[in-house]
């Protein structure tokens, strides 16, 4: 169980380094004891590249992911702000970890705690489901990552089943080398690759559908046009399957260069997008979902909600 820091202080930087992306946010408790995100940040580093290969870090990811790690600390500091980091899949998978998480520790001045499967997905389904106002007895949040996917279910918000799966955006496009454009003998292999792992899940996909991280926000912002990214327009956006499919079709058609100028799209996820959006259009077919509703929650989130929950706050004298 990862350490939520239980101090009066009144901002938490929470930070979740990936496979693909290292994310902070910064909350803090407002007036009524609720939670109010401050600056929501996110780096694509690439921390996980050849992880799914080798078993090992690169030096130069590792290189580019501190220097991050280093921003974000003192932009933390800058808040008055407690961290509170975790690492998820390329951390959880290679061998050689050691090495980054004592710099990383070094940097933050706090450990970077690597999170089980089972953990990411706990706090996956607690951010993803934070500000959303969705009557259904049962959700279902799925977290396309770089290296993994989480796959959770709850019913009267509390968590009932949930899966880590080792398919993600980085690690398919790196095994089957999906090209841009990409061609179909390749998503093929994405996607017998994705039935697969479905397939042998305990845990499968269902409506309504929640999808959080940036393969979902992507997609959704190049759907339905809102760029610059717009967070406020994203968070509960419904997107159909159709919707989808015509993205992903389009994108595949893309030369990477066209897809790093295309708005909406950060130029260093164009060469995993239309990996991310095939195992997402495989998720969704299995739910028989028709649309998908986009959360702008995750681990960093969740994290912020177990924090805000260690302690009562007196609504009468505001954040602290």
């Amino acid at each position: 169980m990862t350490h939520i820091p239980s101090s009066k202080r009144a901002l938490l930087a929470t930070i979740d380094v990936g496979t693909n992306t290292v994310l902070m946010q910064v909350a803090r408790r407002d007036a009524a004891g609720q939670l109010e995100v401050v600056e929501d940040l996110a780096t694509i580093t690439r921390l996980g590249r050849g992880v799914d290969r080798t078993h090992r870090l690169d030096d130069a990811a590792v290189a580019r992911t501190l220097e991050v790690l280093s921003g974000y600390a003192a932009r933390a500091r800058e808040h008055g702000a407690e961290i509170l980091a975790v690492g998820t899949s390329a951390a959880r998978d290679a061998t050689n970890s050691e090495h980054f998480l004592t710099e990383a520790e070094r940097i933050l001045g706090t450990p970077l705690s690597v999170i089980s499967g089972a953990r990411e997905a706990e706090l996956t389904y607690l951010g993803a489901t934070q500000g959303l106002a969705l009557d259904a007895e049962q959700l279902c949040v799925i977290d396309i990552g770089g290296g993994s996917t989480e796959i959770v279910l709850g019913e009267h918000g509390v968590i009932v089943r949930s899966v880590s799966l080792d398919i993600g955006a980085v690690r398919l496009t790196e095994r089957h080398a999906v090209s841009a454009p990409a061609t179909a003998e390749q998503l093929a292999l994405v996607r017998a690759d994705v039935a697969r792992a479905l397939a042998t899940s305990a845990v499968k996909p269902s409506v309504p559908l929640i999808a959080i991280a940036g393969t979902a926000t992507t997609l959704a912002a190049i759907a339905l046009g809102v760029h610059p990214y717009d967070p406020k327009r994203i968070h509960g956006a419904r997107v159909s399957l159709a919707q989808l499919r015509e993205v992903s079709s389009r994108l595949a058609a893309m030369s990477l260069s066209e897809r790093q100028r295309l708005p909406g799209l950060d130029p260093g996820r164009a060469d995993v997008i239309v990996t991310g959006a095939t195992l997402l259009l495989g998720l969704m077919e299995v739910a028989q979902a028709t649309e998908m509703i986009v959360s702008n929650g995750g681990v960093r989130m969740g994290l912020a909600v177990q924090w805000l929950r260690q302690f009562p706050v007196d609504p009468t004298r505001g954040s602290e």
